[in-house]
């Protein structure tokens, strides 16, 4: 992680954040295929890539975690170099998702470009963040839709806090849209910052994948065993 140029954003740099969402609830589409544990572990794994790039991406300046507070994912983000913010209790934000309210209040006080990379990309690598970055350096607000178009994987921005309104959730690419961002073009060679990890099928496809050394760690371990169904359904960031 560059603490001093920050490349073609300027000396500033981007900041990104993580959400990392409570253990016990995270990736609750994966129950059918998955015990509880190995859940766990691959949720924790996914993130520990997906950290790691973020921090090793050259034009990323500081990188923030927004979780649960919860211990084991705090020590993550002490151990890969990133900044931790305890996402408030559900009753702290009656009528708003909590997510998304914590999410725009890490934003809130950041100067500087800033970015939201989700935690279940686990094919990300730093030459894929950069690219995206340098795109997304070309607009005030813009984003990244997950595989399917529905989601979101990514959103960015670099102009006015006042404009930084996370919109993650069901149907988020459109909300995104409708809030003023601008699509990032991704080629096919970036299509790893698109396949973000929800449902059976997309577990299924993950060992035939270049995954990060975490994620590639729990899915050799003979317990992550899983079948293959899946609803066809994105739930990304969706509690």
């Amino acid at each position: 992680m560059s603490t001093a140029g920050g490349g073609a954003t300027g000396p500033d740099g981007w900041t990104i954040i993580v959400p990392v969402k409570a253990l016990a609830r995270a990736k609750s589409r994966l129950d059918p295929v998955l015990p509880a544990d190995r859940r766990k572990a691959l949720v924790l794994a996914m993130a520990t890539d997906v950290l790691r790039v973020c921090v090793e991406t050259p034009e990323v300046r500081r990188v923030r975690v927004v979780s649960a507070d919860d211990p084991v994912v705090r020590e993550l983000a002490a151990r890969v170099g990133a900044d931790f913010v305890a996402e408030p209790p559900p009753a702290a934000v009656l009528g708003t998702d909590p997510l998304n309210a914590a999410l725009t209040a890490a934003l809130d006080d950041l100067h500087g470009p800033a970015g939201i990379v989700t935690a279940d990309l686990p094919e990300l690598r730093p030459h894929h963040l950069s690219r995206i970055l340098s795109a997304a350096a070309c607009s005030p607000h813009s984003t990244v839709a997950d595989h399917r178009g529905a989601g979101t994987t990514m959103a960015f921005w670099t102009g006015a806090r006042a404009t930084r309104v996370c919109r993650f959730g069901p149907g988020s690419a459109a909300r995104f849209r409708d809030g003023g961002a601008v699509p990032v073009g991704v080629t096919a060679d970036l299509g790893a910052a698109t396949r973000d990890v929800d449902d059976p099928a997309d577990l299924a496809a993950l060992p035939a994948r270049d995954v990060g050394p975490a994620t590639a760690e729990v899915l050799h371990d003979p317990r992550s065993r899983h079948g293959t169904h899946a609803d066809g359904l994105s739930a990304t960031m969706v509690p």
